[in-house]
């Protein structure tokens, strides 16, 4: 089925690496700032150490030029680039594509890059999408304006996006993820790009395309965020198995909640396909965490049927939830920045067991299964419909 509308009132691209095949260019005009200076060129075989973040920042920490000397090397490379790096980029197959639909939809488009913004529009007129963009927004160091902390608030009063509206930015270097949490807008990141998924992981990024095809189906609600989720969709149904971690440290459970929600809910999340489900709960509560838990053991088997009123709005769900409890490691530190999930930025909370009972939390049983679990496994049926 095709849509017509994108999901997102505003998407943010980034460009090098996300729209933009450029690493030959900008490594050349690198290679060739450093020569003109007459300073040692440093290994420039991995693209993910100098494309994504500020060009003055690159010639500081990985080329070791103090702040002086890196504001004349970018004033050199600027030179080189119009003439050795535009005409290296060319864009990933199935981008124009992408551009050429959002333009059609409902949806305001904008690159949102670190590349200077002069550079950038040189860039996009080179490669034939200025016309496909509502906006196009760079670093300008003139006004102190260089990460992406900075440069998306900018896209979106560009744009005039409103903090209610649905907002996503798409990169593919943990700068993008940083930027995006930062400013609590949703993030997709493509491992097609420069950067790496670990690093966008440990950025906050749980979202991902394989491909500018894939991100495009993406963006209109043709294929689930997650493509490798066990999940299907039939209709406005929904099933997916999922996997709950139930971590009781002092007489305290651990609880999950976001921003975009008015409860508490499990740490957890879906199962990804030829994934155990205890791999599955490790690996959740480690990025939502930052922590190692090791399972004790399986404790309860969910059915839960719901309608999701703010992820999958208006979606039925048959989910299937296996909820294990964890070995107890002590109250420790948690990331307290939060992580970004599908609704927004998430955030981890210890709460009182005896104080479950309390809040609104899901599901529904923990406040009395957790004071007193169970010494087998137990199965339970919960429906919201």
């Amino acid at each position: 089925m095709i849509f017509l509308s994108c999901i997102y009132d505003f998407v943010l691209f980034d460009l090098d690496g996300t729209l933009s095949a450029s690493a030959p260019g900008i490594r050349r005009c690198i290679e060739l700032t450093m020569e003109k200076m007459e300073r040692h060129t440093p290994d420039l075989s991995d693209y993910s150490r100098y494309i994504g973040p500020p060009l003055i920042t690159t010639f500081q920490k990985l080329c070791g030029l103090s702040l002086e000397e890196a504001k004349a090397a970018l004033s050199i490379y600027l030179d080189y680039y119009d003439t050795e790096g535009e005409p290296r980029n060319s864009l990933f197959e199935g981008t124009r594509h992408m551009l050429e639909r959002l333009r059609a939809s409902n949806a305001k488009v904008a690159v949102c890059t670190s590349k200077n913004e002069v550079s950038a529009r040189n860039v996009c007129n080179f490669l034939g999408i200025t016309d496909l963009l509502d906006a196009l927004c760079g670093s300008d160091h003139s006004t102190g304006r260089r990460e992406k902390e900075d440069i998306i608030p900018y896209a979106m009063e560009t744009l005039g996006a409103k903090a209610s509206d649905k907002v996503v930015m798409i990169g593919d270097t943990h700068f993008d993820a940083k930027g995006a949490a930062y400013n609590k807008v949703d993030f997709i990141g493509v491992s097609y790009g420069y950067g790496t998924k670990e690093a966008m992981q440990q950025a906050g990024a749980r979202e991902f395309a394989y491909s500018p095809l894939h991100l495009e189906r993406l963006l209109f609600g043709e294929e689930s965020l997650s493509a490798d989720d066990c999940r299907f969709d039939v209709e406005q149904n929904r099933f997916q198995l999922r996997v709950g971690a139930v971590i009781i440290e002092e007489g305290c459970a651990l609880m999950a909640k976001c921003d975009a929600a008015d409860y508490y809910y499990s740490v957890g999340g879906a199962v990804k396909i030829g994934e155990t489900a205890e791999d599955a709960v490790k690996r959740e509560v480690f990025e939502e965490t930052g922590l190692h838990y090791e399972v004790d053991r399986l404790v309860f088997i969910q059915e839960n049927f719901f309608v999701d009123g703010v992820v999958a709005k208006g979606k039925r769900f048959h989910e299937v939830c296996l909820h294990f409890l964890m070995k107890p490691m002590g109250k420790q530190s948690i990331k307290t920045d939060g992580s970004v999930c599908a609704a927004g930025l998430e955030y981890m909370h210890w709460i009182p067991l005896e104080k479950l009972g309390d809040i609104k939390m899901f599901p529904v049983f923990y406040p009395e299964k957790l004071v007193s679990l169970p010494d087998n496994v137990e199965h339970i049926v919960t429906n919201e419909l």
